[in-house]
């Protein structure tokens, strides 16, 4: 039962607009010295908790959002600059583009794992604003070079820096949702993604049109503004990034207390918050995490090839560089619908991630056998990259809600999460090689490797559905001499026995 304190001893939680909670509730069950264990036994008001999210969606989605947005727009506007002529202009070798593509992987993959693992000593609130405004300076930079070599000594910078982003907000989620939470709100990630690619193509068609203005190319114009944007957001995030909820402004003190309640109650999931290498050492020889990056491996070949390359495939299907921009626009507008309701089914609905990921999938790989068929009818062409559309955020966003919920204990979680981005973005390293400039127009290499990175990927999926299953099925089977001797061996985190893994 949970105590109420006599209000001349404890200090009183007051109620912001907002707050007022639903019939039933007992303003004075809790506050803010009440103890863990009293925290444990009390039950949030479903309305009061439907508007401590509403609260946090309010201001993390946004924020969340539009970085991970400039950070796809900033990484993937090279395919843009490239049709705007950069790689002529910088007197770039025949592969120029697919290097300085694959360049930028090779140190975003190397430095994720470092990240993640450092963000909750470096706190939120600092790393994210700081990593985000110098990789703007460097986008910024990339509109003065004046040869090829400083173009791929920029992509290796912007590659570590943007390391940071990704893993580190995912990973910040898991800080704020309980895991039942994560599918929708890592949803706005990925659909930010592919409003990159939708606005993306837009802006670069309008500073593409600026070719000439003040004696530099459209190319140029297009890394400069964007650059300067980057810096802005990153200045202006510092204000809007807590370093959890128990110290977001933007909070009342009610809601505030709400999250620790929230956070005590998912303690199995989160565990203690002190750093540990028995918990690093987890992460690295967890099977579930490493056949995960495996499978994150195949759906990012396919993500990175198509949000990198769609405008100039595209392109290859005889279209002109401003109209390739704007047609793949829908494209991107489609993924973001899809993957956005998948998200939002899978959150609402247990067991379903695997279902959602395979018949998604499924469709990216007839739109792959669709380009590899057709040899003249744009129309078709056009129709497969709908289809391809279809299957890649959807696969790599939910495979990372998915890695996240099922791994218990935040410093095993934070490590484990840039693990599994390590493997996978490697798959943006094959993606920049697979679509060369001498296989143009019909780009089989390219589409060929992508069905073929996506069969690897569900094939990967039925390795860890088969896991997560027999895993949950022995904890079913367990006597509860075997439960009590867990407890008393101390065995914590996803592999204690009342923890279920989703699947």
């Amino acid at each position: 039962m949970a105590k109420t304190h006599d209000t001349e001893k404890s200090p009183e939680i007051t109620f912001g607009a907002g707050d007022e909670p639903g019939v039933g509730y007992t303003q004075a069950s809790i506050d803010e010295t009440s103890t863990d264990e009293e925290l444990l036994a009390y039950t949030i008001d479903p309305v009061e908790e439907r508007r401590l999210l509403r609260r946090l969606d309010s201001f993390i989605a946004p924020m969340v959002s539009i970085l991970y947005l400039i950070s796809f727009l900033d990484r993937s506007n090279i395919g843009s600059a490239s049709t705007g002529g950069m790689l002529e202009d910088l007197n770039s070798p025949l592969n120029g583009l697919s290097v300085a593509t694959s360049v930028f992987y090779a140190t975003y993959v190397t430095f994720e794992p470092f990240w993640t693992t450092i963000v909750k000593v470096v706190r939120p609130q600092r790393l994210l604003p700081v990593v985000t405004i110098v990789w703007g300076g460097v986008v910024l930079a990339n509109g003065f070079i004046q040869n090829y070599g400083s173009l791929i000594g920029l992509r290796l910078g912007l590659g570590l820096l943007e390391s940071a982003l990704t893993p580190c907000l995912f990973l910040y989620l898991t800080f704020c949702y309980l895991r039942n939470e994560l599918a929708l709100r890592t949803s706005y990630l990925f659909v930010s993604a592919a409003i990159a690619g939708v606005v993306g193509g837009l802006i670069a068609a309008g500073f593409l049109k600026m070719d000439g203005v003040a004696g530099l190319e459209g190319w140029r114009w297009l890394y400069i503004i964007e650059g300067a944007i980057t810096i802005a957001i990153g200045i202006i995030s510092y204000f809007f990034i807590a370093n959890s909820p128990q110290t977001a402004w933007y909070l009342s003190p009610r809601q505030r207390l709400l999250t620790r309640v929230r956070t005590v109650q998912s303690r199995q999931y989160n565990g203690e918050d002190v750093f540990s290498w028995v918990e690093v050492r987890k992460a690295f020889t967890e099977p579930l995490i490493l056949v995960s990056g495996l499978m994150q491996l195949g759906f990012d070949v396919t993500l990175y090839g198509a949000s990198t390359f769609f405008v100039v495939i595209v392109r290859g299907f005889g279209y002109s560089t401003i109209n390739s921009q704007l047609l793949t626009a829908p494209i991107y507008a489609w993924a973001a619908i899809v993957y956005m309701c998948c998200a939002y089914i899978a959150d609402r609905t247990n067991n379903i991630r695997f279902w959602l990921i395979l018949s998604t999938a499924l469709v990216t790989c007839v739109g792959y056998i669709i380009l590899l068929a057709v040899k003249e009818s744009t129309g078709a062409k056009l129709f497969a990259c709908f289809l391809v559309a279809t299957g890649v955020y959807t696969s790599v966003g939910l495979n990372v809600s998915w890695n996240s919920a099922n791994i218990a204990g935040v410093r095993k979680r934070s490590t484990g999460i840039g693990v599994q981005q390590t493997i996978g973005n490697c798959g943006g390293i094959i993606a920049g090689q697979i679509y060369r400039k001498v296989d143009s127009p019909l780009y089989r290499l390219g589409h060929a490797v992508s069905l073929s990175s996506m069969a690897w990927g569900i094939g990967w999926m039925l390795v860890y559905l088969f896991i997560v299953k027999r895993r949950n099925a022995a904890k079913l089977a367990m006597t509860e001499e075997e439960k009590e001797q867990q407890d008393r061996d101390g065995v914590t985190g996803d592999r204690h026995w009342s923890f279920k893994y989703v699947f």
